[in-house]
């Protein structure tokens, strides 16, 4: 599996700051014949999180699209770097995954390749949570038919009884009680709430994401020295 390792190495290079490897074999019918994922992990800068806190939401979207552009040019590197190996490889963007923004969805969700590939786990708030970084994370992934070695996935949160997200999110939109591999997204929270009001705070030039900014793991991660 030297090209496994090569790959995640090459991956990291780049910036990222966790790779993982699952099986999502039949999950993106648009895309069967490549049945392996390779899911992307970076860690949003203490900096950027510090905008939220600030509410200095003009400039923390500014450096937040600076990420998504990182991890695009993450996977569509990737992707090349693995059909140089022989193997067929597609990076997964913004664009290329047709997100739908006011449904918040995807053609093949980023949290379920990061969940699948053992890198963390769906937390109250429906956000994905990573033990080293809470959910100041943006994902990515490409997908390929190249072998790899999967990850354990994690089907059960790990943020025990925390309600930091919840008790931040200011209309209610997290539902009282605890994800499991059972419950739909919107058993956990109300989509269509959260999705108005980030909209609507966009729109404005303002935003939210204190879902994300008060998790007591992103505060953890706030604390720690580089």
């Amino acid at each position: 599996m030297s090209e496994m390792n090569n790959i995640k190495d090459y991956l990291k290079s780049l910036g990222a700051s966790k790779v993982g490897f699952a099986d999502v074999n039949g999950l993106a019918s648009e895309f069967i014949d490549l049945p392996n994922a390779i899911s992307i992990v970076l860690k949003i800068p203490k900096e950027t999180i510090q905008l939220v806190k600030d509410e200095s939401y003009e400039e923390y979207w500014a450096s937040f699209h600076k990420q998504i552009d990182k991890l695009t040019e993450i996977s569509l590197k990737g992707e090349e770097y693995i059909k140089n190996l022989g193997h067929n490889a597609f990076g997964l963007t913004m664009t290329r995954n047709e997100c739908d923004m006011k449904k918040l969805l995807s053609i093949l969700p980023y949290k379920t390749m990061a969940t699948k590939s053992g890198l963390g786990w769906i937390g109250r708030s429906a956000l994905f949570v990573t033990p080293e970084y809470g959910s100041a994370v943006a994902l990515g992934g490409i997908l390929t038919d190249m072998p790899l070695d999967f990850g354990t996935p994690i089907t059960d949160s790990e943020c025990d009884d925390c309600t930091n997200c919840q008790d931040a999110c200011p209309v209610d939109a997290i539902n009282p009680q605890k994800w499991n591999d059972r419950l739909n997204r919107s058993d956990i929270i109300d989509i269509e709430v959260c999705a108005e009001y980030i909209i609507d705070q966009y729109k404005s030039g303002l935003g939210c994401t204190k879902c994300m900014s008060e998790c007591k793991l992103t505060q953890e991660y706030l604390k720690k020295e580089e």
